[in-house]
Parts: structure tokens; C-alpha cells; sequence
């Protein structure tokens, strides 16, 4: 008996539904949606085979096919029903669980009052039939329209994977919809339409597996090795391509004249030699693995977890580990390797590991930055699988290992590390706890990974010199400040031995140089105690009072003209600041005053309050400085007006420290005319007695 095409088209589907509903049997783990749509499928390939049974021997409207497609649609329902509470834009729970009830109930009702009519032979012929159809058309419409509400519900970022689930049971839904629609009008089922409703439901099927493949709350259905897809793929392409071939050779055959057959069989010839030249090139043969690997098997690695798990090894400080350690870690981890060596660039000339791991043959070991294993990955920037290399080394081209390599009977990966197109350095993978199927995936995953990590160490070692070019920033300053200190102390003792020829039998004098010496003495003290221990010494504030310390100023500037002049309005003014970093502020300055005016000149001192804060002002009459030099020039280290004598630290040395007790220290100047400095300090503690201005 020749086989009917509604059978083969209704044993396909059955097929197809009995195969998914075995795969789901695998992977189901008692999730409610997972059971349904597991019932879905066995149910749909039950009425499927019933319905293939009955269209081959002619009987398609059996009461068999008509019962078993009722129980499919309850099945349909309950499953969609499912899927809709699920969605978070439902509102009355009360109604869902009567239409709930309702669709799974109902074909039950239907498939009762069938069964009783089909039983009472004084029934008309028509009622049963118009029943039966028209229950289907409401199984139809209402199945559209639970889908309807479905699809309104879906979220914008679940659209993708839902919407080819709509679809498919939509196409069920709307086919049986037109199928019972005609029959309901002409009184009869269009066979047709029958027989293209199977192929149409096999057809649907690919639409809601898409769906459930793409549900990320899924598992995968289908796990297919990858040599099957490879092998089906190639054989794929080959057919088709002798199909295009063999076209060609038609055309030429039919259309090429007296020399047709001739150019059609060597152009048929040519066409095979050249296939099986591409089966057998290895290269090809890679290539159209990598394609499929990528474009149609699921990704080897959690990319997002991976990506994660690198940039906290990275990030996270481990006093136990250093960066080197940690990133070396990350790499062999991803690898499932025991150990490896991480190698960065020593000098201008090598490369050396700084980091080792279970490869401690590699610890003395270099590789020259012009060595020809540097310019491969520098140039090329790949990942060199040493498996790989020793059995096809025409693939790396002229590439050729250092003798370290070949002689580690570890080593089986080497990854490049690039900083943006330079090899920053590589690292050695030693070979996995087990064997490993290495592909296009595990490249990638190192080439990327291996970037990140150059990144990592490029930064680390720039925040190291960074810190190393600070500290030695702060030394020099640091010296620099004490160099100061001690030109001016030399400066006054210069000047007390200068005089002291002409004024050593005058008591007073030598009680003023004795003064001077002593003062001398103790900041020199100060300031060896400051090298020794590389830190100011004296750097905690105190309330001190500001009248003192300027009497201090003037009694050590004394042996020098202009001779200072305090006109103090206060008697006790208190300020917070440490007095010997204060005292060597305003010495600085008034001995700037007194570089820069005659000896006939003046040089004025005054001190006076202002709301909460001291202000006091520093007054000559020496040649003055333009606003181009006072805006640009004045408070710059290291620069000087005065020659090799001066460092050019005083002025921005003074403004810094007067910033720090949370004053202002500011310039007025006019050329010919003379400068004026003023001294703004916060007020400490009491002012006794005071009057203000």
C-alpha cells in the first residue's frame, strides 16, 4: 500500500515531538514549565502517530484523532497558562486560575459530549460534527488569545527569547483556526488541509525550539559534539558545491557545441580534484572548524565569569602575592595548568621571568628582545601551542624556539602580552592537570586575557617609578630647603666675622655675636637631625606669640642694614605655628627686604588685627619688582634675581608654610618705589591686653 502524504507528513512531526520530548526527559529537573512543555511534545507526538495511523488508511476524522487532539490542546493551555504566570503584568489572580481551569476542563467537557453523542444514534449526523468543529475553533481563538496576552506582557529584554514561541504556537493556533473554520462553512474537512496540517506543525516546532534554545532560564536541549557538526557542515558544503558544479557542467554540455561534453567532463574533473585538494588541507580544515565553532556551537567559557574572576585577581591586594604572582595565577587557572612563568622586560635587552610557578628550570633563564621568539609574538601577536608547533611548524612560519623552550618538558603554551602593538612580555603555560581540548575559544580567552594582564603590569610598574620619582622629588626639595637654611646661617655668621675686627672690644657687639653664633648653632643642630632622619623635625604647631617672634627677626637681622624697624599696635598676638619654621619665614623675608634696599633705606615692620586674623606686613624701600615678575616669577622654585648667591626657594618655601597654618601671604610692588609683604595668620588662644586699629 503506497504511503499517503498526510502520513508521512503527520509521522514526521510525531517524529520530531517524540524526539525533543526524550531530550527534555534528560534534562528535566521537576521545574513546573519544564514538565509541561515535556507534556506538550509527548502529547502532540502521541496524536501525531494516531493521526499519520489513521490518514494512511484513510480515516483521518477518527474518534481516536479528534479525542487525542483535544487532550494535546488542555496540554497546550496549561502549558501557555504557565508560561503567562510567569509574567510579571499579570494582575487578577483569581481570574487566571478560572481560565486556567476553564481551558484544561473544558476539552475534557468537549470529549465527554462527543463521546455521548457518537453513542446515541438518534442524534443527528451534523450536530456531533458542527460540535466538534466549533469546540475547536473556541480551543483556537482562545489559544490566540492567551498568546496575545503573552506577547503583550513579555519584557523588552525577554522579547528576543520569547517571541519565536509566540510565533510558533500562533502558526499551530491560526492553522487550526482555518482548518475548522472551513469545515464549520462547506460542512466537510478539507483534506488538503489536513494533510499540509502536519508538515505545518513539524514547521512550528523549529519556531519553539528556537525559543527554548534562546530562554537563558533554560537548559540546552541538544548537546551535538562538535566533530558531528564539522563532519555534517563539510559534507553540507561539499554536496552543494557538486550540485553548483555539476550545474556548470550541464550548462556547458547543453550549451558549449561540438566541444560541450568535452569542456563539461574536464570542467567536472577539475572541480573534484580541486574538493578533494580542499578536504585535505589541513589549513582549510581549520579554518571551517574555527567558523563553526563560532558561528554555530555554544561558547566553551562563561566569558562574563572569566572576565570577573581575572579582574579581581588582578585588582585585589594579597600581601602574600605579589602582582606578577597573582596575574600568572589568573592565566594558569584559565588553562587548568599547575604552573607557568611569567616573563616582562628587564632592561632594553631582555626579557626575564619575574614570576615562576612549578617551573623553577626557567629562574635564570633570558630571552633577548631581538630574539626571533620576541619578533614572532611582537609581529603576530599569537598564541604558540607547542603541541601544535612540533606537529605542523610550517603554520608558525619562521618562527623558531629558544633552547629553553625545547628542552622544558613542561612548557606548552606561550602567550603574548601586549601593551597596545609592543610586546610588553609573554607567559609560559606549563601542560593542564588533564588533557585539554585547546581551540579557537582558548586563544582568545589568552590573547585578551594576556592584554589586560600588560595593562595591569604597565600601570603597576609606572605607579612604582611614580612613587620612586616622588620620593626623590621630596629629597631634593628637602635638600634644597636645608642648602637654604644653611646660606642664610652662613651668611649671618659671615657677617658677625666681618665686624668682628673692628668691633671686637665692644661689649655689646660681642654679646650680639655671641647671640648670633648660638642661634646658629641650634638651627645647624636642627637641621642635621633633619637629614638624619629625612623628615622636619619640628613640624607640630603651637600657640606662639607673633610680637615674640618678630623681636627674634629684628635682633638676629640687626648686624645687617637697613636695619629692621618692628612698629608693633599689639602686645601679645598668638597665632598657631611651629616658632622656629615661623622665625625662618619671616627672616627670609625681611632679609629679601634687606638685599634689595640701600643701606640708607628702611625697612618697616608692622603688626596689627584685622576680624580674627593677625596681619603683618614687611615694608621696604628698595627697587621693587614689576606684576609680570610678581604674577609669573616670584613664588617659582628655583628661581633667583640675585645670581649665583641666591637658590630661589625662599619666597615659595615661605607662601607654602604660611598656607599650610591656613594664612595668605601676598605682594605689593611698584618699580623705584618698594615692595610690601603681607602676612595673614589665623588667630590662636588669647590676646592679652589689645587694641585694635
Amino acid at each position: 500500500m503506497p504511503f499517503n502524504i498526510g502520513a508521512v507528513n503527520y509521522a514526521i512531526t510525531a517524529f520530531l515531538f517524540a524526539f525533543l520530548s526524550v531530550l527534555l526527559l534528560t534534562v528535566w529537573r521537576g521545574r513546573l514549565h519544564g514538565l509541561l512543555f515535556f507534556l506538550v511534545c509527548l502529547f502532540t507526538a502521541i496524536w501525531a502517530s494516531i493521526a499519520a495511523y489513521s490518514a494512511q488508511y484513510g480515516y483521518s476524522l477518527s474518534f481516536n484523532v479528534i479525542a487525542s487532539e483535544l487532550v494535546k490542546n488542555a496540554v497546550y493551555a496549561a502549558f501557555l497558562i504557565q508560561l503567562f504566570r510567569n509574567s510579571n503584568h499579570y494582575h487578577s489572580k483569581h481570574f487566571l486560575k478560572f481560565v486556567a481551569r476553564a481551558a484544561i476542563i473544558f476539552p475534557f467537557l468537549l470529549l465527554t459530549l462527543i463521546v455521548y453523542l457518537k453513542y446515541i444514534q438518534a442524534a443527528p449526523s451534523w450536530l456531533g460534527f458542527d460540535l466538534r468543529v466549533f469546540s475547536h475553533i473556541l480551543i483556537a481563538l482562545f489559544g490566540l488569545s492567551l498568546l496575545e496576552q503573552i506577547f503583550r506582557s513579555i519584557k523588552s529584554e525577554q522579547l528576543w527569547a520569547l517571541k519565536f514561541l509566540c510565533f510558533g504556537f500562533g502558526a499551530l493556533y491560526a492553522f487550526d483556526f482555518l482548518l475548522y473554520s472551513d469545515a464549520l462553512l462547506f460542512k466537510r474537512i478539507n483534506i488538503d488541509l489536513w494533510d499540509a496540517r502536519g508538515i505545518v506543525d513539524a514547521l512550528a516546532l523549529c519556531l519553539i525550539a528556537i525559543a527554548v534554545h534562546r530562554n537563558p532560564q533554560a537548559e540546552s536541549l541538544v548537546n551535538i559534539s562538535r566533530s558531528a557538526v564539522f563532519y555534517t557542515t563539510a559534507l553540507i558544503a561539499a554536496g552543494a558545491y557538486l550540485i553548483i558544479m555539476s550545474a556548470g557542467g550541464f550548462y556547458l554540455k547543453s550549451f558549449g557545441g561540438d566541444w560541450g561534453a568535452v569542456v563539461a567532463y574536464t570542467f567536472l574533473f577539475t572541480a573534484v580534484l580541486f574538493l578533494i585538494i580542499l578536504v585535505f588541507s589541513g589549513h582549510i580544515r581549520a579554518r571551517i572548524r574555527v567558523f563553526i565553532d563560532k558561528h554555530f556551537l555554544d561558547y566553551k567559557y562563561d566569558y562574563r565569569a572569566q572576565w570577573l574572576g581575572l579582574i579581581r585577581d588582578l585588582s585585589i591586594e594579597n600581601a602574600a602575592l605579589s602582582l606578577e604572582n597573582r596575574a600568572l595565577n589568573a592565566l594558569t587557572e584559565m588553562m587548568d595548568s599547575p604552573g607557568g612563568s611569567l616573563w616582562v622586560k628587564h632592561n632594553q635587552r631582555f626579557y626575564s621571568p619575574v614570576a615562576i610557578l612549578g617551573m623553577s628550570e626557567l629562574e635564570k633563564e633570558t630571552e633577548p628582545r631581538d630574539g626571533l621568539l620576541a619578533k614572532f609574538l611582537e609581529k603576530w601577536q599569537w598564541v604558540i601551542n607547542l603541541d601544535e608547533f612540533k606537529s605542523e611548524p610550517d603554520l608558525y612560519r619562521e618562527l623558531t624556539l629558544p633552547d629553553w623552550i625545547v628542552n622544558s618538558p613542561k612548557a606548552w603554551l606561550i602567550v603574548p602580552l601586549m601593551l597596545q602593538a609592543e610586546l610588553y612580555g609573554f607567559v609560559v603555560i606549563a601542560r593542564p592537570r588533564a588533557e585539554k581540548d585547546f581551540n579557537w575559544e582558548d586563544i582568545d580567552l589568552l590573547k585578551t586575557a594576556g592584554r589586560q594582564v600588560a595593562v595591569h603590569l604597565a600601570q603597576d610598574r609606572s605607579a612604582l617609578a611614580l612613587i620612586e620619582a616622588r620620593q626623590f622629588e621630596a629629597f631634593n626639595r628637602f635638600s634644597a630647603y636645608v642648602v637654604h637654611d644653611l646660606k642664610n646661617l652662613v651668611s649671618q655668621l659671615a657677617l658677625v666675622v666681618k665686624n668682628a675686627e673692628k668691633h671686637k672690644h665692644n661689649p655689646a657687639f660681642m654679646d650680639d655675636a655671641i647671640l648670633t653664633v648660638d642661634n646658629a648653632v641650634e638651627r645647624m643642630n636642627r637641621l642635621l637631625a633633619q637629614l638624619r632622619t629625612g623628615a622636619v623635625t619640628d613640624k607640630f604647631n603651637e600657640s606662639v606669640d607673633l610680637t615674640k617672634i618678630i623681636a627674634t627677626v629684628v635682633r638676629e637681622k640687626r648686624n645687617m642694614k637697613p636695619v629692621p624697624v618692628a612698629k608693633l599696635n599689639q602686645e601679645h598676638v598668638f597665632v598657631a605655628a611651629n616658632e622656629a619654621r615661623l622665625v625662618s619665614v619671616i627672616g627670609h623675608l625681611v632679609q629679601n627686604a634687606q638685599d634689595a634696599t640701600a643701606d640708607t633705606g628702611e625697612i618697616v615692620i608692622n603688626l596689627y588685627l584685622q576680624s580674627d586674623n593677625a596681619i603683618l606686613t614687611i615694608r621696604d624701600t628698595g627697587g621693587g619688582m614689576d606684576a609680570e615678575f610678581i604674577k609669573s616669577r616670584l613664588f617659582e622654585p628655583f628661581v633667583t634675581t640675585k645670581g649665583l648667591t641666591g637658590m630661589g626657594i625662599g619666597a615659595h618655601e615661605s607662601r607654602a608654610y604660611i598656607e599650610e597654618l591656613g594664612g595668605t601671604l601676598e605682594v605689593e610692588s611698584e618699580k623705584g618705589v618698594g615692595s610690601t609683604f603681607f602676612i595673614t595668620l589665623p588667630l590662636s588662644g588669647k590676646k592679652e591686653p589689645e587694641s585694635e586699629l
